[in-house]
């Protein structure tokens, strides 16, 4: 894994041009901290057929080792419940108090 130096110019660099090529705007912290937001980030960038984007992304991989599987022990167990979209998308039918009815879920 590459320094934080590395991987932050990297993610600087790629936040910039999704910006400008494909108007997305994506969360760098995140993006450093969660793989999985890594990985559907890189997939959205390699989906714009950007050639930099592309380099960028290919170096990052390796950066931070995001081609490397999941083990068992660090993947969660129970995954047979909704994703965390579907979960946020829903609508929480018990929470009538306004100031509760966006808690967990998107406004």
């Amino acid at each position: 894994m590459e320094s934080d130096s590395v991987i932050y110019g990297l993610l600087g660099r790629i936040h910039l041009l999704m910006r400008r090529v494909s108007n997305r705007i994506t969360d760098v912290e995140y993006m450093r901290i969660n793989k999985d937001y890594a990985r559907e980030v890189v997939r959205l960038a390699m989906d714009t057929g950007n050639p930099e984007l592309a380099e960028l992304c290919s170096r990052l991989r390796g950066a931070m080792e995001l081609d490397t599987p999941v083990a068992k022990d660090d993947a969660k167990t129970d995954r047979s419940g909704p994703g965390l979209l579907a979960r946020l998308r829903t609508a929480r039918p018990e929470a009538t108090d306004p100031t509760r009815r966006y808690v967990g879920s998107l406004r």
